[in-house]
């Protein structure tokens, strides 16, 4: 089910400056290497954006375990989660985000690199329906993160990446991005993801 709030101009500006701050904050030269950088950048992300009389934004990214035959990306394809939990008036919601991240943009990936990002996002959309892939790009000294959709990315069509902090406002914001699902968002909270390898389990054998 889809929810699309509208926030106001003030609250979209404080989760745009929250994600440009977490970003800018993040020094690629003491981070170099994609699981120390995105380990860094979800800590940043981590906190409450904005909390006053016109709504409540708050960001968990938890940290999934990457190292080791039997860690959460080697079965799950993620290696990054983004709980948001947001409030606005008498509506209230909480959605969970399932990622794969890398270094450089699309066209930077060498094909191997491609072909084992497609099957990371194939193991992802056994657990959730629209898995998003971090795109990390370089650019002049400085790293600019974007979002974009690993559904397109897999079935091989065009796809736009958005800014961090576009992605942030355009479309976790306005929750139309993510999984509503309790059992889910419980799941990703836990850096083994080893509810969801439950659940994921379950449905194989039904």
């Amino acid at each position: 089910m889809r929810h699309a709030f509208s926030f106001p101009q003030q609250i979209r500006e404080a989760v745009r400056a929250h994600v440009r701050r977490a970003i800018n904050v993040v020094d690629p030269t003491r981070f170099r290497q994609e699981p120390d950088y995105v380990a860094a950048l979800l800590a940043r992300l981590s906190g409450i954006a904005y909390e006053g009389p016109d709504g409540f934004v708050e960001f968990k990214p938890p940290s999934v375990d990457s190292v080791g035959p039997n860690a959460a990306e080697s079965w799950s394809g993620a290696d990054l989660a983004i709980t948001a939990n947001i409030r606005r008036g008498e509506f209230s919601i909480t959605k969970a985000i399932l990622g794969q991240a890398k270094l450089g943009g699309l066209r930077d990936l060498p094909r191997r690199e491609h072909g084992r990002l497609v099957e990371q996002i194939q193991d992802m959309r056994r657990l959730t329906r629209s898995p998003k892939v971090l795109l990390i790009r370089q650019m002049d000294g400085r790293r600019e993160p974007e979002m974009a959709s690993g559904v397109r990315i897999v079935e091989g069509k065009e796809t736009t990446p958005l800014s961090l902090p576009d992605y942030f406002v355009r479309r976790v914001l306005t929750t139309l991005d993510g999984d509503t699902r309790p059992e889910f968002v419980r799941g990703v909270q836990d850096s083994s993801l080893q509810q969801l390898h439950v659940l994921a389990t379950l449905q194989r054998q039904i």
